[in-house]
């Protein structure tokens, strides 16, 4: 059956917990599979019907080997592999014809200068449509209240009913529960 792949980067731990929110919307329709982009498979299988992506934003778009060095030393990240992420798998992966595919980004809730651009996701949706993917929707934004987080309250429960909007574009019957 096809399924979805969720692929995030997550550089103070928001972006992924809005991934596994997304993933828990997206799994009233569709099975789905969770990875962080330096896990994900560089060759995506033919059986996912629809690949979301997502990360934060920095340095007013998505994270590179400098502004993730930046995050470690500046505010104390964990950033296990500076020189990879998002936007590395993205420039590596191999998709599947006809896959449909969403992207979302994390960002902070002030100033106007930090919400208002849209470089994060706006890279990831380019890059998703070099790959030949069609955009399912378009990006979604998720907010955090300070640089490390946390997100601001009600981002997760969007997040999951963001992703099962999704699948209700993608996957419009729902999966077969077996008991």
């Amino acid at each position: 059956m096809a399924g979805a792949l969720v692929v995030y980067e997550s550089v103070f731990g928001d972006a992924k917990l809005i991934a596994m929110a997304v993933a828990h919307g997206l799994c009233t329709r569709l099975p789905v599979d969770v990875a962080c982009a330096r896990e994900a498979p560089t060759l995506v299988s033919a059986d996912v019907r629809l690949l979301v992506v997502g990360g934060p934003a920095h340095a007013f778009g998505m994270p590179r080997p400098a502004p993730r060095e930046d995050a470690a030393r500046r505010h104390l990240a964990v950033v296990p592999d500076p020189g990879f992420g998002l936007h590395e798998w993205l420039d590596s992966v191999k998709l599947p014809r006809g896959i449909d595919a969403a992207a979302f980004d994390t960002r902070m809730d002030s100033p106007a200068l930090l919400t208002k651009p849209d470089h994060a996701a706006r890279t990831e949706e380019t890059l998703l449509r070099r790959l030949g993917a069609t955009l399912a929707a378009p990006a979604e934004h998720f907010l955090v209240t300070d640089v490390a987080g946390p997100l601001v309250d009600g981002e997760e429960e969007r997040a999951r009913r963001w992703g099962q909007a999704l699948a209700e574009l993608v996957a419009p019957h729902a999966i077969p529960v077996r008991g």
